[in-house]
């Protein structure tokens, strides 16, 4: 029996072939939209981050929703209060890697950004962690988040007493992050302001750890250009 109307079929396949433009359009829209968003997003997000000198931290956005990345763990906690407020922020996820402690072993972490500095650890007396504590008050000049804990099983470490030494040699390094992980290593990073800098802070680290490997990443501060 034949169709009553020739045109039916053709006009079904010219139905469904705009709809499936339609849904093509829509989608690439979508996925322009996204890009566009997230371009956007970023672009505040990073101009916060260099405005509040957490510039080391840096993002990504996948649509609406960020993961950051670098800086120490206060620069990246401090990043990741500040992109949560921006408008149109979804969600904030920050790709963190634990340090890696020695167990039973005596240890000492420090960051730090702007003013905020927090710190952990584990050291064999009262006296050890009193001294390591007050040294970072007083020498960093600000509140201190975090703790030293005692753990009296721990062996005693030629490096726990020279601590408060070593941050005399360190307090002008910005995002300092300081670490001794009880490996026999103690871990530099940070920004200083140039290399004759740089290499004053790692001769005298390094003549006050003797006992200990220097890893140091001590970056340096970009020179502003001229007319800038």
């Amino acid at each position: 029996m034949s169709d009553p109307n020739p045109a039916g079929p053709a006009l079904k396949r010219l139905v469904a072939a705009v709809a499936a433009c339609l849904v093509a359009v829509i989608v690439a829209g979508a996925v322009m939209g996204s890009r566009s968003v997230a371009a956007d997003l970023g672009d505040r997000s990073t101009a916060a981050l260099q405005a509040a000198d957490l510039a080391d931290v840096r993002v990504d956005f996948t649509g609406r929703e960020a993961e950051l990345r670098g800086g120490n763990d206060v620069e990246a906690r401090l990043a990741a209060s500040l992109v949560r407020t921006l408008p149109g922020v979804r969600r904030v996820e920050v790709d963190r890697r634990p340090r890696p402690v020695v167990a039973d072993a005596a240890h000492f972490e420090l960051d730090r950004a702007g003013d905020d500095v927090e710190i952990s650890g584990a050291v064999p007396s009262p006296d050890d962690a009193a001294a390591i504590k007050v040294a970072v008050a007083t020498t960093l000049r600000t509140t201190v988040t975090g703790d030293v804990r005692v753990v009296r099983s721990v062996p005693s470490e030629p490096w726990v007493a020279a601590v408060p030494d070593v941050l005399e040699i360190v307090a002008g390094v910005e995002g300092l992050a300081l670490d001794v992980p009880g490996d026999g290593t103690v871990v530099l990073g940070g920004q200083v302001a140039d290399r004759t800098t740089r290499a004053r802070v790692v001769e005298q680290v390094a003549q006050a750890l003797p006992g200990l490997r220097l890893v140091q990443t001590l970056r340096v501060a970009s020179a502003p250009r001229k007319g800038a």
